[in-house]
Order: structure tokens, then C-alpha cells, then sequence
């Protein structure tokens, strides 16, 4: 594979962040369970079989967690900075080959409301694009505080990188930071060194969902907190040589879905020239610190997942 090291595939739209994630679970009990009482998300609402949780910022919710048969990726949502951005990245989709519009552009009356669209992306993940969401309102995260301020990154395991690449950046604009090997590939819309990564897989599924901590020293209390409650860390403490984050990743026990604490990622100054590098696969790119043990066949086993059974099927709500 020809590693690309061109910044953006299209006109760059602005894609301010992720702004949830909505899994399906088989225990929505557990998992609710899991992510509001350990993981400290703040629960936002309950609707049906779902279960809405926010963070320590403005965002209606940051996961959203939905009673299925078996564990899915029901959406990716993203945040876009305007009602136009919204709409040309519908037409892209309408108008790629690979790309298929489940719902057309409207204001929607539902909860958070706003402005979006969903769509199927090159591998069938859904994919919901929103501006004008409605905010809530929060508190912030005090210093010394384990609760997560939002989510930092998604990563994405794919079949297919070069294809899957070359989808986001076309519909996206996103521009590449950086690579380890032919392997994975980062990228961004902001400062932020990586907002979304793929990663190579045998299958299509959701590698992690990663949530800010407000430093690093919040960061390790919220490592130490979920210790003490009982969960082992799945990897880390550590650090990465590619984006320069902090890690430590936990597994909620019934769905096996993967969350990352993390914070401290390397911010790209869009004044200068970014020249995206080719890191070795090896243990100074997992872990610069040195400090976490090696990523074994278990974490990987563990991050690649199973694969996803909501792929082609957008969820309902």
C-alpha cells in the first residue's frame, strides 16, 4: 500500500468534533451502570430502551447507549460548525459512489433538536452529521475531578484503510496528521492531532471511544478511581508516540466496547506546515513513557472486537 501523504482529499468543512457515540448493548442495566456510576458520565436523560449520558461540557450527551440483541455501533455523530456545512457534506455523500443518504437534512424536534443528516459511510457505519444542536446545561470538571469533559477521538477498525481513508477524506476535507506504518492512519479537523483514526482489522467494527480527562493529573485519578472500583486496565497508563496522548483503556464487561481515558494530545498550529510522519509499529510508537506493558494479542484481540452486527442496518431512533 502507498502510504498518502497529502493533507485533505476535498474542500475542508469544518467538523468542530465528536459529539457522541450511540452503542446498542445487550445489558443496557450494566452498561448504564457502568458508564454513569465508574466511568462518572452524567446521566442526561432516559428515553424507552436508551439511556442518554453526558460529560463536564456543553454537549446535549456524549453516549448514548440503546438496549439491542447483540453489542453495535449504532452512530458516529459528529459536530458541524454551520446549518451549509451540513448540507455540502449531504451532497458529497449523495453524490459518492459509496456513499448512501439515510436521512436528508431537516430540523429535527426531537431531543437536542438541530440541524443534521445521517448517512452510511464506504463500510456501513451510521453516520449522523448536526449543527445548531441544543446545549445543556453542566458543571464543569474541578480540578482534581475524575469525570471525563468529553470525547477526544474516535478510533475505527476497517477492512479496508485505503478505501475508508479516502471516503472520510473526500466527504470530509479531513487531513491527515500522521501514520504508523500501512497500519493506521490519524486525522483532523481542528488543532487537534487526531479527531477520528482507522486502524487495519480483519473486520469492520469500533476500535475505542476515547474521553478527555481535564489533565494529567485528573487523568491518573480517574485510572486509579476505576482500579479501586475493581476494573483492571486493559492497557496503560502510557503515553503514545504518535499524537502524544495519554491512555489507559478499560473494557465495559458485558458488550466488551472499549473506552480510553486520555488527555495532553499534541495540538497542530494551522499557521504552520504539518508534514504527516510514518511511525514504526513498535513499542516507543505505543507507549513513549515506557511505562504501560507490551499490547499483546489480548489488547489487540480486545480492540479489533467482534464484527460490527449493525453495519447496513441503521438503528431505529
Amino acid at each position: 500500500m502507498k502510504i498518502a501523504v497529502d493533507q485533505a482529499g476535498g474542500g475542508v468543512l469544518m467538523i468542530t468534533h465528536v459529539r457522541s457515540v450511540a452503542l446498542g448493548v445487550p445489558d443496557i442495566g450494566a452498561a448504564r451502570e457502568f458508564y454513569e456510576k465508574h466511568w462518572q458520565l452524567d446521566l442526561v436523560g432516559t428515553d424507552a430502551d436508551q439511556v442518554f449520558l453526558g460529560a463536564g461540557c456543553q454537549d446535549n450527551h456524549v453516549l448514548r447507549l440503546r438496549a439491542t440483541a447483540e453489542p453495535r455501533m449504532d452512530l458516529l455523530c459528529l459536530a458541524a460548525a454551520t446549518d451549509a456545512d451540513v448540507d455540502e457534506i449531504a451532497e458529497r455523500v449523495a453524490a459518492h459512489p459509496l456513499g448512501r443518504v439515510v436521512n436528508e437534512p431537516a430540523t429535527c424536534t426531537d431531543a437536542g433538536g438541530g440541524y443534521r443528516f445521517r448517512f452510511l459511510d464506504c463500510e456501513g457505519r451510521t453516520v449522523e452529521v448536526a449543527s445548531r444542536v441544543a446545549v445543556r446545561a453542566f458543571r464543569s470538571v474541578e480540578p482534581g475531578e475524575s469525570r471525563p469533559t468529553g470525547i477526544s477521538h474516535v478510533v475505527l477498525n476497517t477492512a479496508d484503510l485505503p478505501g475508508a481513508l479516502a471516503f472520510y477524506q473526500s466527504i470530509f476535507g479531513f487531513k491527515v496528521s500522521d501514520w504508523v506504518e500501512d497500519i493506521m492512519v490519524f486525522l483532523r479537523s481542528g488543532t487537534a492531532h487526531h479527531m477520528l483514526a482507522f486502524t487495519r482489522a480483519p473486520h469492520t467494527s469500533l476500535n475505542h471511544v476515547a474521553f478527555e480527562l481535564r489533565g494529567i493529573d485528573e487523568f491518573m485519578r480517574a485510572t486509579g478511581d476505576m482500579v479501586t472500583k475493581g476494573y483492571s486496565p486493559l492497557w496503560g497508563p502510557g503515553r503514545h508516540g504518535v499524537g502524544a496522548n495519554t491512555f489507559t483503556y478499560f473494557q465495559e464487561p458485558t458488550s466488551r466496547f472499549v473506552a480510553e481515558y486520555t488527555t495532553g494530545m499534541l495540538q497542530i498550529d494551522p499557521e504552520h506546515e504539518w508534514t504527516p510522519r510514518v511511525y514504526p509499529a513498535n513499542a516507543q510508537t505505543s507507549d513513549s513513557w515506557g511505562v504501560a506493558s507490551p499490547r499483546d494479542d489480548v489488547v489487540s484481540a480486545s480492540l479489533r472486537g467482534c464484527p460490527d452486527t449493525g453495519l447496513w442496518q441503521p438503528p431505529p431512533v
